[in-house]
């Protein structure tokens, strides 16, 4: 331990050299000393250390740098007012991660999108039939030939649809309830009228 004093501001502060780097002693000697909020400033003061990352030999970065194209997928925005539940959103989203770029296909198998999205792969094949009900995805059955010449069944090839085909059918779907209870409504109506006309008479 040394002593350094500050000059034109008469205070003293013991300085303890760790490594490479001079750690100051803190002022604080207690945690009921502590401030109930801390920032950066603070931990700061409290270690003994500049509050800027470089001038105490950090180095970070805020964002990591990422290729967007290898290390992201994009998710149709459209694909929320679908009111899908929440396993097949996890499963449709997986599904987006694994296409190929060009093709819009995949083929995943049951197990490896349920350890991916922690689901058994019954519940994956649930899922999975929500997706294409919904024309969002297509499936198509796929055979692997063994090294003994033997034709297996493999993982089902699935191919991404545009979204704009789900939406339609989605749109369709709630014209149509609202067709349904529009004649609703106009067949209580004409019950009720004749129920009064009945009464009256």
């Amino acid at each position: 331990m040394r002593e350094s004093a500050h000059k034109g501001r008469g205070k003293t502060d013991s300085t303890e050299r760790v490594g490479k780097y001079n750690m100051k002693e803190s002022s604080y000697k207690s945690y009921d000393e502590l401030p109930l909020f801390l920032n950066a400033a603070t931990v700061a003061k409290v270690l003994g250390v500049s509050a800027h990352p470089r001038r105490c030999g950090l180095k970070y970065k805020q964002w990591p740098k990422c290729d967007p194209i290898k290390n992201y997928f994009q998710l149709p925005n459209e694909i929320f007012p679908l009111g899908l539940s929440p396993g097949a959103l996890a499963v449709y989203s997986y599904l987006l991660c694994c296409e190929n770029r060009n093709t819009y296909q995949c083929w995943p198998s049951y197990r490896t999108i349920g350890r991916a999205v922690k689901m058994s792969a019954n519940t994956v094949r649930k899922y999975v039939c929500e997706l294409e009900e919904r024309q969002l995805i297509s499936t198509e059955s796929t055979t692997v030939t063994t090294k003994a010449g033997l034709k297996r069944n493999g993982n089902l090839l699935y191919t991404i649809r545009p979204i704009q085909l789900a939406l339609d059918q989605f749109y369709d779907q709630q014209l149509a309830q609202m067709s349904v209870a529009a004649e609703r409504q106009r067949v209580a109506k004409a019950l009720a009228l004749h129920g009064n006309e009945c009464s009256s008479a």
